[in-house]
């Protein structure tokens, strides 16, 4: 393949090439073997690359790959570097989605006929080997589907208009070339869950701050993990994270698990009712705030220190304001008047949560058989649904052992 020069480096006897090259171009000349590389480690799952097909479709910027190579040539006034073979020193992952998008897109252009098959389910079923063998799935096929309706006649039109930066090395020994690699991987630890999920919703951090009284403190996870502010936790101070999960329980009227797949479906715009880009509604915070300020100072009042700590438990926000969320969207009610309503009750709310009875029910959880945070928010949403909807309050040891149904 042919790469244009831009700029060059020389290091202790190797060259790096700093080179342009299309998209395409990159995609129609990997050689077979471009994931056998020893140095590099096997392909891993990762949401945000699965995502690299609407990258491609929008033009966006992809990083930059890094290749060694000892098969090259400098033609035309070293303007350009033809590479005859090249092994993937950095940016597999990303190489392998370009090749499994290829190849699906193939699939579809050669097997996928709307008229023929009604729904796409009978489609996955009958070439489910085929699916399987490119390591494709149900979910990136359906995403590529869209595109067959473009000028797409073959898969690798699909890349056309996208231009990739490459660097290429040459002269690199094996050992220069392992420490080139864990170089550029060194900074790939991956960004905390707690971290990802406030920087997604800065904008919201933004609104909070000029809510706050002076006695509110937001904590952000880059200053107190999530986990060391629940060990030790203040009176009128909250975790952003948290404080964002519970904003999408009750938006979503559901509970949430703040892992990987949740904040990568928040960037997909798949949780109902929660848009990055507004973030959410100043009136909506200031109704939310107001109501758990005074749950938080309401149990601690009636229970000491254990109500604070209760409410520094991420699962509890979520279990509370997913059952608020979910009755809410049940009875058409509109969320920040109901919470307004629910704020002039706390005190009753409070007496009812029986928090003494909460951990005796809590400690009889056998830790080895269950997921004891799925737990926590199940039994957390059932108990104060039973609460707001004034029906017969079953008891902590009923939620925490009784069905999943929720």
């Amino acid at each position: 393949m042919e790469l244009k020069i831009l700029d060059k480096k020389n290091e202790n006897g190797a060259v790096c090439y700093l080179c342009k090259l299309s998209l395409r171009e990159y995609v129609r000349n990997l050689p077979q073997t471009y994931k056998d590389f020893e140095v590099q480690r096997g392909i891993v799952s990762n949401k945000y690359l699965d995502r690299l097909a609407e990258t491609i479709s929008e033009k966006k910027h992809i990083p930059i790959i890094v290749l060694v190579s000892n098969k090259l040539n400098i033609v035309d006034s070293d303007r350009f570097l033809i590479v005859n073979d090249f092994d993937i020193l950095d940016g597999l992952q990303r190489t392998h989605r370009f090749k499994v998008i290829h190849d699906s897109l193939s699939l579809l252009l050669t097997k996928y006929d709307a008229s023929e098959f009604d729904r796409f389910s009978q489609f996955s079923r009958k070439y489910s080997s085929e699916i399987k063998g490119i390591d494709s799935s149900s979910q990136l096929l359906r995403r590529l589907i869209k595109y067959l309706d473009s000028d797409l006649n073959k898969a690798l039109d699909f890349f056309d208009g996208n231009d990739l930066w490459i660097e290429v090395w040459t002269g690199l020994e094996k050992e220069d070339q392992v420490k080139k690699m864990l170089l550029l991987n060194a900074g790939h630890k991956a960004v905390n869950i707690k971290h990802q999920l406030e920087l997604l919703f800065l904008g919201t951090r933004l609104k909070l701050d000029s809510l706050l009284d002076s006695g509110t403190k937001i904590i952000q996870e880059k200053e107190m993990s999530s986990i060391q502010y629940s060990k030790n936790r203040q009176l009128n101070t909250f975790h952003f994270s948290h404080l964002i999960s519970s904003l999408v329980a009750l938006s979503a009227g559901d509970l949430v698990n703040t892992n990987s797949d949740f904040v990568s479906d928040l960037q997909a715009g798949e949780i109902s009712g929660v848009d990055l880009i507004d973030g959410f509604d100043i009136n909506l915070l200031t109704v939310f705030m107001r109501f758990i300020s005074c749950l938080d100072q309401e149990l601690e009042s009636e229970y000491g220190q254990a109500g604070v700590k209760w409410m520094g438990r991420e699962v509890v926000l979520v279990g509370v304001f997913g059952a608020i969320g979910s009755y809410t969207k049940k009875n058409g009610l509109e969320a920040k008047s109901y919470l307004d309503e629910l704020s002039r009750d706390i005190a009753n709310i409070s007496k009812k949560l029986e928090l003494k009875e909460f951990e005796n029910a809590r400690n009889t959880v056998q830790l080895n058989k269950v997921n004891i945070g799925d737990v926590n928010r199940r039994a957390i949403f059932k108990f104060f649904s039973s609460i707001i909807t004034n029906s017969e309050i079953k008891t902590w040891s009923w939620c925490f052992g009784g069905s999943n149904e929720i």
